[in-house]
C-alpha cells in the first residue's frame, strides 16, 4: 500500500511537469501606451551652458577681477561715423561772415554796391542790390529820384542818424517786402524813410532784357545835423 501511494505520487507530479512544459511561453506586451509622455531631446548651446553652472565659492579676502565688458558693435559704428573733420577739409569750408564784420565791411555778401548810381545832390548815403547781373544806371536814377520826392525829415537831432531800408521791386514796377533793415535809434525817423519808399509805388518796370523778375535794394536814409 505504501508502494502504491509513493508511486501515483510520483505519477501525478510528472504529469503536471508535462503539462506546464507543453504550454509555450508569451512574454507579456503592455497595452496601457496612450499614458506614455513622449520627450524630444534638444541640444543645448554653450552659452547656456555656462550660464547654469555654478559660481565658484571664492576665499574670504581673495580678490576677483571682473571681466571686460564686451563692446556693443553699433555704438562702436556710431562713434566711427562721428569722425572729427581733417585739417584740410576745415580749411575748404567756406567762413561765413558774422553780423558785425558785414557791417565793417559795408554790404553783406552777395549784395553789389550802387552808391555811384545816386547821383549828385541825392540825399541817400548808400545804395546796394541783390542781384549783381542788373546794371542799367537810367533805372536807378528814375527810381531814386521818386523816392526822394516823398522824403521827409521829422527829426532834428545833435547826432548823425542813419537808418537802412530794404525792399523789393517786381518787373511790374511794385514794389513788395518793405522792411526797416538798420534801425536809427528813433522811431520817427525809421517811419519815414519806410513810408517815402512805399508812397514811391510804382517805380519804372524793370528793363524789358532784364531776365530775373525781381531785385532786392537796401537803401540809406542819412541825417547829418546842420
Amino acid at each position: 500500500m505504501r508502494h502504491d501511494f509513493t508511486y501515483s505520487l510520483i505519477l501525478h507530479v510528472v504529469v503536471v511537469l508535462a503539462m506546464v512544459v507543453s504550454v509555450p511561453f508569451k512574454p507579456r506586451v503592455r497595452t496601457d501606451l496612450d499614458n506614455i509622455i513622449k520627450v524630444n531631446l534638444a541640444y543645448m548651446p554653450a552659452s547656456a551652458k555656462a550660464a547654469v553652472i555654478k559660481p565658484a565659492v571664492v576665499a574670504k579676502g581673495a580678490t576677483v577681477e571682473k571681466a571686460a565688458p564686451i563692446p556693443d558693435k553699433s555704438t562702436a559704428k556710431a562713434k566711427a561715423v562721428q569722425k572729427p573733420k581733417s585739417k584740410k577739409e576745415t580749411e575748404k569750408a567756406p567762413k561765413t561772415l558774422e553780423k558785425g564784420d558785414q557791417e565793417k565791411t559795408g554790404a553783406t555778401a552777395g549784395q553789389v554796391d550802387v552808391t555811384s548810381e545816386l547821383g549828385a545832390g541825392s540825399p541817400f548815403g548808400s545804395a546796394s542790390i541783390d542781384n549783381a547781373s542788373f546794371e542799367y544806371p537810367y533805372w536807378f536814377v528814375q527810381a531814386f529820384s521818386k523816392i526822394e520826392r516823398y522824403w521827409s525829415n521829422p527829426v532834428y537831432s545833435n547826432e548823425p542818424l542813419s537808418c537802412i531800408i530794404y525792399f523789393q521791386v517786381i518787373r511790374s514796377g511794385k514794389i513788395i517786402d518793405v522792411k526797416i533793415e538798420k534801425s536809427s535809434g528813433f522811431d520817427a525817423f525809421d517811419r519815414a524813410c519806410e513810408t517815402a519808399v512805399r508812397l514811391s509805388e510804382p517805380l519804372p518796370p524793370l528793363p524789358d532784357d532784364f531776365t530775373d523778375e525781381i531785385i532786392g535794394i537796401h537803401l540809406e536814409f542819412p541825417y547829418v545835423p546842420q
